[in-house]
């Protein structure tokens, strides 16, 4: 029986959590059902080696393939809308796990899911207050949520896991995904599109098949990260319906300033030292333009930015976290 669904496993430098995550679909059988691709962003990795040299060992169903190159996390997400096979799709990240009874969850849904639903959205125990919704578009899903839960909500709509994709509608506007690259969310872009220009629709689920991990080691860069989706939302176009790009800007530039102050924070801490060659201040006054929370988390926080990150109170520094490395942005 032809299998209905592709989990893809983008990864870079976590051969650990990936072998449990591998391990956790075996336990749980997926790889009787779906067809399991690793996907490697690191062309030098023990992984990469073993397989050039014909000796790799991975359990039996799963797949490895390597990228030419570190290509960014959201590159190797979009080649699996290139390289799936099946008509579902789901992109896993190297550091979270499947539930128990996941597999029958997904089943079910696959095999009773309306032909009109393009893709499903799962909540996660890092949210946990998603409702049951059938839309057309984001608008429909972010008009259920209170202004409180925004920043949550966004949290848990960028996490590439929480996604079910139908492969085909989305891969024939994978262009969207490419054009609004820079956003960091592109992943949801051909999904969008297709709903918005094939009529489909999107359903929204409380179930959470997937357990999110959790890395102590320096990871994704926030700071860059949300300054480019700011940037990105507020002034590209041509990826992004106008009903779509209204409910995710809700979202970016929600009302919480306690998490705004954190964000300019974190900018100062990631550019602060120049290594990477682009000085803080351009990035707080090109997101003051486009956001007046964030002009007025500048004023509440304005002294704070005048000190050395590394002087900052250490309760401070454990709550805005490491400032994460540029290789995974």
């Amino acid at each position: 029986m032809s299998k209905l669904l592709t989990i893809w496993v983008p990864t870079y430098r976590r051969p650990h959590q990936l072998a449990q995550l591998l391990d956790n679909l075996v336990q749980l059988k997926f790889t009787a059902w779906a067809d399991v691709i690793v996907s490697d962003n690191d062309p030098e990795s023990p992984m990469a080696a073993a397989a050039a040299a014909g000796s790799l060992a991975l359990p039996l169903g799963v797949a490895y393939r390597c990228n030419p190159a570190n290509l960014s996390a959201g590159v190797n997400f979009l080649r699996a809308f290139e390289h799936c096979r099946t008509p579902w799709l789901m992109i896993v990240g190297d550091d979270d796990l499947f539930e128990p009874g996941a597999i029958e969850g997904l089943q079910g849904l696959i095999q009773e899911v309306s032909r009109s639903v393009l893709g499903v959205k799962f909540d996660s125990g890092l949210f946990g207050a998603q409702t049951a919704i059938v839309g057309s578009g984001l608008q429909d899903y972010v008009n259920h949520l209170k202004p409180v839960q925004y920043a949550d909500a966004l949290n848990n709509l960028c996490l590439v896991s929480n996604w079910l994709f139908r492969t085909d509608p989305c891969r024939r506007h994978l262009a969207a995904a490419y054009l609004g690259y820079s956003s960091k969310i592109s992943h949801l872009f051909p999904l969008l599109r297709a709903c918005a220009r094939e009529g489909g629709q999107m359903l929204f689920s409380p179930v959470c098949p997937v357990r999110h991990g959790f890395s102590e080691d320096s990871s994704w860069p926030k700071a860059p990260t949300w300054f480019e989706m700011a940037v990105t939302l507020s002034s590209f176009c041509g990826f992004l319906e106008r009903a779509d790009r209204a409910a995710l800007l809700r979202l970016v530039f929600h009302t919480d300033w306690r998490r705004m102050v954190a964000k300019c924070l974190r900018v100062q801490q990631f550019y602060g030292d120049r290594v990477e060659g682009v000085g803080p201040w351009g990035v707080h006054a090109q997101l003051a333009l486009v956001s007046g929370g964030y002009r007025l988390a500048l004023l509440v926080c304005w002294p704070l930015l005048l000190v050395p990150p590394d002087w900052l109170p250490r309760r401070l520094l454990r709550q805005l976290g490491d400032p994460g490395r540029v290789e995974r942005w």
